[in-house]
């Protein structure tokens, strides 16, 4: 399974426990804690657990959450990720360490998940077929809310955003 994908600056690749310190980093920011859902403090062993919960989720092909590398590099920016895979439907999660927001990172990878989201999931062995992708995203998160709409997302309802393929 090769779940490795190069687009123009970034590497998107599985997340690994290795990356347990990077993620720990951004996930701690205070600038995106402040829209997660994650219980805060968050622990490094929390974010073992999470990583775990999401390999293993992985391969029993509902789950993938990609790192965002650097391209050549291994310097982990962020992460993308789709959770609950259904028949048809998927949840979209995103974070990105503030040190990269208004470089378009987030848009050249979101632009990748949409165009090649069929492709994307089969990689897990699913063989779902994505119509409806969904978005939870904090109210007072105005940069996500503006990247969702850039990309066609439907504000549905309270913090809830709804693609349609």
């Amino acid at each position: 399974m090769n779940n490795e994908f190069a687009l123009s600056r970034i590497t998107l690749k599985p997340i690994k426990h290795r990356d347990c310190s990077a993620l720990w980093a951004i996930l701690s920011e205070p600038l995106v804690a402040q829209y997660n859902d994650y219980a805060m403090p968050l622990t490094r062993n929390d974010v073992k657990q999470l990583i775990q919960d999401d390999i293993t989720g992985m391969y029993e092909g509902n789950t993938l959450r990609l790192g965002m590398y650097l391209l050549n590099t291994s310097t982990l920016i962020g992460c993308i990720g789709l959770y609950d895979i259904e028949e048809d439907t998927a949840w979209l999660g995103f974070e990105l360490s503030p040190n990269y927001w208004g470089n378009g990172f987030m848009s050249e990878v979101l632009a990748f998940m949409l165009t090649n989201i069929t492709a994307v999931v089969a990689q897990l062995g699913n063989e779902s077929n994505i119509t409806n992708l969904q978005a939870k995203v904090a109210t007072e998160n105005s940069q996500s809310q503006q990247l969702l709409r850039r990309f066609k997302f439907t504000h549905v309802a309270s913090e809830h955003w709804l693609y349609k393929f």
